[in-house]
C-alpha cells in the first residue's frame, strides 16, 4: 500500500489541501513526492511552491546555545539572521543572540542529521530545546522570481542585493509572522518560510495565489531529483 498522511500520526498541517499524485515515507510521517505533470527542473527553477514540514528541525535558547552547538560541531553564525550550511547540508539559522534552529537537508536520508543531542542537553549547557517541528509548518518557494513574487505579500526588500544567500527576514508574509531564509538547494534559489502550524493553510494559499502571474506550480520534493 502507497504510504499517504492518513497512514500516520504525525503529519504536515497542511496535508488535507495537497493535491497530490504520491507520498514518500520520512521518518515517522511523509513529504509529498510528486505532484505528477508539474515536477520538473524547468519548473523548480522558474518558480515552485513545496511542503517541507515534515522534514526534520529543532532548535536552541538560551545563553549557552552557541557553545552548546559549536561543542557538538555546529558552525554558528556570527551574527542574528544568518544563517550557515553544515558539510552534511544541515542549515544553522541564528534567530537571535541566543537563539539558533537547525534545518534538516529536504534531500538526505531521514537518519543523515541526528539532532537527539539537543533534546537532551546536560543541565550546565545554559539553554533549552524549541521543538519548532511541532510549532512551525515549514514552506520552500523557489525559482528565478522569488524577489518580485514576495513583494507582492511583504514590505521587506528581498531581492537578492539586500536579502542575499544565507540572510534571514524575521517578517510579515501576508500579514502572517514569518521567517524566510535564503538558500540555495541543488544550486536553485530556495526562500524556506517558516510559520505557525496555526497559520499555515493560510499562507499556503496566499503564496499560491502570489504565484499564479509567474505560472507557479505547487511540486514534490522528487523535482529536485533531476537537478
Amino acid at each position: 500500500m502507497k504510504p499517504t498522511p492518513n497512514c500516520f500520526r504525525r503529519r504536515s498541517s497542511t496535508y488535507s489541501i495537497h493535491d497530490a499524485s504520491q507520498y514518500q515515507e520520512r521518518g515517522n510521517s511523509v513529504v509529498v513526492s510528486t505532484y505528477g505533470a508539474y515536477d520538473s527542473l524547468a519548473q523548480i527553477t522558474d518558480c515552485a511552491l513545496l511542503d517541507l514540514s515534515e522534514c526534520r528541525r529543532t532548535g536552541v535558547r538560551g545563553a549557552g546555545a552557541p557553545k552548546l552547538l559549536a561543542r557538538l560541531g555546529y558552525s554558528v553564525p556570527e551574527s542574528v539572521n544568518q544563517s550557515l550550511a553544515m558539510p552534511d547540508g544541515t542549515l544553522v539559522a541564528r534567530l537571535g543572540s541566543t537563539e539558533c534552529w537547525l534545518l534538516e537537508h529536504p534531500l538526505a536520508e531521514p537518519t543523515a542529521a541526528d539532532f537527539s543531542a539537543l533534546d537532551y542537553g546536560e543541565p550546565n549547557d545554559q539553554c533549552h530545546s524549541l521543538y519548532c517541528q511541532h510549532s512551525h509548518a515549514w514552506f520552500a518557494l523557489t525559482g528565478h522570481h522569488l524577489a518580485p513574487l514576495m513583494a507582492k505579500v511583504c514590505a521587506v526588500d528581498l531581492s537578492a542585493a539586500a536579502f542575499p544567500v544565507g540572510a534571514i527576514a524575521q517578517t510579515s508574509v501576508a500579514r502572517v509572522n514569518a521567517i524566510v531564509i535564503h538558500h540555495q538547494l541543488q544550486l536553485i534559489p530556495v526562500f524556506y518560510l517558516l510559520v505557525d502550524s496555526s497559520s499555515a493553510h493560510y499562507l499556503w494559499h496566499a503564496l499560491s495565489d502570489a504565484m499564479q502571474e509567474f505560472d507557479g506550480r505547487p511540486v514534490g520534493i522528487n523535482a529536485f531529483h533531476m537537478v
